[in-house]
C-alpha cells in the first residue's frame, strides 16, 4: 500500500515551473528547501531487506552492501522530493551522480536513516539538486550518500555555458586492466521493483517505457551501481572498513544488454591502506560517443560527515 500511495505522489507532483524557470534565466538559485525524515529500520527488517537484496546483486559479504541503504530509503527519497516545500517534480528528474562515503562497516542491525537537501545549484542544463542520506547505527554515523538529480530547463531559458558540472569528472582517457560482462536481460527491471517497490514505468517493459520517450524499458540506476560495485568487490577498497564511491550516471541501461565493466587498480594513496580503482560500464553495441553509460572511482573515504546528522 505504501508503494502504491508514493506512486500515486510522484504522479501528482508538480514543479514550480515559473519559479524554477525565473531562477534559471536570472541565474539564482531557488534555495535549499528545509525538508527532513528520518525512520528508524528495526534490524528484522533490515535482515529481510538484505537478504533479497544480497541475492539480487551476488553479495556475499557479512557487512552490507554499500549501495544498501540507498536502496532502503528510497521511500525518503521520495517523501523528501514530493514534500509540499520542494519547487521540483518527482517525474522527470534525472538521476546524474552518486558520492557514497562510508566510514564504519554496515550491519544487519538496527538502522536510523535521514533525509534532506544538501544543496540545490544553477546546472548548464537546469537546475542540479542533492539529496543527502545519513545512515547512523549504534548512534554513530556509519556512512553518508548524496545522490545528483537534475531539473532539466526549457531551452528557451537556458543560458549557453559550457556543459561540465558534477561530482566525477572523468580525466584522459584510462587503460583498464580489467574486463568483466554483465548482462541485463528484459526482466531485470520488474525484479528490482519488486524488492524496492520503485515501479517506475520506465524500467518495466518496452511498451510502457515508449509512452514517457525511451524506446526501451531502462534499468535502475541504484541497481546497476549495485552490480558493479559487487563485481568489483574483491579486487577493490569495498573490502576495507572505510572507502567511498563516485559514479556519474552518463546514459541509460537499457533492457535487455549485454555490458562490460572495465577497472584498473591504482597504487596506494598516500597514507592510506586504500587503493583508488577507476571504473567503467561500456555497452558496445552503442554509437561510439554514448558507449561509455556508467563512470566512477572507488577510494579514501571522504572526511565531512557531521557528528550529529539531525543539527
Amino acid at each position: 500500500m505504501q508503494h502504491v500511495k508514493q506512486a500515486l505522489k510522484a504522479a501528482f507532483k508538480k514543479a514550480d515551473k515559473p519559479l524554477l524557470d525565473r531562477c534559471i534565466t536570472e541565474q539564482r538559485s531557488p534555495g535549499l528547501p528545509d525538508i527532513r525524515r528520518i525512520q528508524h529500520f528495526p534490524a528484522r527488517r533490515v535482515i529481510r531487506a538484505s537478504r533479497a537484496f544480497n541475492r539480487l546483486h551476488h553479495w556475499q559479504y557479512d557487512t552490507l552492501h554499500p549501495c544498501f541503504p540507498l536502496f532502503l530509503g528510497l521511500s525518503l527519497h521520495i517523501d523528501v522530493l514530493t514534500a509540499n516545500a520542494s519547487p521540483f517534480p518527482l517525474m522527470g528528474l534525472v538521476h546524474t551522480e552518486n558520492t557514497i562515503n562510508q566510514l564504519l562497516p554496515l550491519n544487519a542491525e538496527d538502522m536510523e536513516i535521514t533525509c534532506h537537501f544538501s544543496d540545490v545549484r544553477l546546472h548548464p542544463r537546469g537546475i542540479a539538486i542533492d539529496v543527502m542520506l545519513t545512515v547512523t547505527q549504534q548512534d554513530i554515523v556509519r556512512q553518508q550518500i548524496t545522490s545528483t538529480y537534475l531539473y532539466r530547463g526549457a531551452s528557451g531559458v537556458l543560458k549557453q555555458t559550457p556543459e561540465s558540472d558534477g561530482a566525477y569528472v572523468s580525466g584522459p582517457e584510462k587503460t583498464f586492466t580489467a574486463t568483466s560482462v554483465m548482462n541485463f536481460d528484459a526482466a531485470a527491471g520488474r525484479r528490482y521493483a519488486r524488492i524496492s517497490g520503485d515501479y517506475n514505468p520506465i524500467h518495466l517493459y518496452r511498451w510502457c517505457a515508449r509512452l514517457f520517450g525511451f524506446k526501451h524499458a531502462i534499468a535502475h540506476g541504484t541497481h546497476v551501481l549495485a552490480r558493479c560495485i559487487s563485481t568489483l568487490s574483491d579486487a577493490t577498497a569495498t573490502g576495507q572498513h572505510a572507502f567511498s564511491v563516485t559514479n556519474a550516471f552518463r546514459y541509460p541501461v537499457l533492457l535487455p544488454s549485454e555490458m562490460r565493466l572495465n577497472s584498473n587498480g591504482e597504487e596506494s594513496i598516500e597514507g592510506s591502506e586504500v587503493s583508488e580503482v577507476s571504473f567503467e560500464l561500456r555497452d558496445k553495441q552503442a554509437v561510439r560517443r554514448k558507449q561509455v553509460v556508467l563512470c566512477g572511482r572507488i577510494g579514501a573515504p571522504l572526511q565531512h560527515i557531521p557528528a550529529n546528522p539531525r543539527n
